[in-house]
């Protein structure tokens, strides 16, 4: 190869090189973000009340819903919260706590915990999950289960927060019984949802 040819060989390489480290500069900022959510390390009344926790983890894709046990006063009601994106959940953790995103990878709830996906096109699961972190928190907890559906969304529960944020952005319907209040056992049985993991 001639001398101009090494030349012009080594800019197209330096230039190469230079443009994937920019990609990589200019991606960061985003993964950031992504993972960064507040209030991930609080203890709230869905994360206790068992003998045995266990980490949520990172979702496969955004809109995808978990649920795991929980209980208040002997009562297993259950808990369920939305991924905004793979790596942070939305929720309304219970009573005292206003709904918030928080980290799945150090989350830890009782266990069993189910992952699931929604049967709907990636596109209306992003509109949900933009919808749950948009719209959705912030809002101090609603103790009404039993009619949770047509209530406003100044208060919300865990499985009212889920609901809502298919319902209202896309028009999907998370409930197995519909009845007038959604709970987190209805969202898990519903026939749109599909268990893809599970963690004891």
């Amino acid at each position: 190869m001639s001398r101009i040819g090494r030349i012009f060989a080594s800019s197209i390489a330096a230039t190469v090189i230079g443009g994937t480290a920019m990609v990589g500069l200019l991606g960061a900022p985003a993964q950031a973000a992504e993972a960064a959510a507040p209030n991930s390390g609080v203890s709230i009344s869905s994360d206790k009340g068992c003998s045995k926790k266990v980490r949520v983890g990172n979702a496969r894709y955004k809109g995808d819903i978990f649920h795991s046990s929980a209980k208040t006063a002997g009562y297993n009601h259950n808990h369920v919260g939305i991924f905004y994106t793979t790596k942070t959940i939305v929720e309304a953790p219970g009573s005292g706590s206003k709904s918030q995103a928080r980290t799945a990878a150090t989350l830890n709830k009782c266990g069993p915990v189910y992952k699931m996906y929604v049967k709907a096109k990636q596109t209306s699961r992003n509109k949900a999950a933009n919808y749950a972190y948009n719209n959705l928190r912030g809002k101090a907890y609603d103790n009404n289960f039993a009619f949770n559906k047509s209530s406003s969304n100044s208060k919300l529960n865990c499985s009212e927060l889920v609901w809502k944020a298919y319902k209202k952005a896309v028009n999907i319907e998370l409930d197995s019984n519909g009845g007038p209040g959604v709970y987190p056992n209805n969202i898990k049985d519903d026939g749109s949802t599909v268990v893809y993991s599970t963690r004891r």
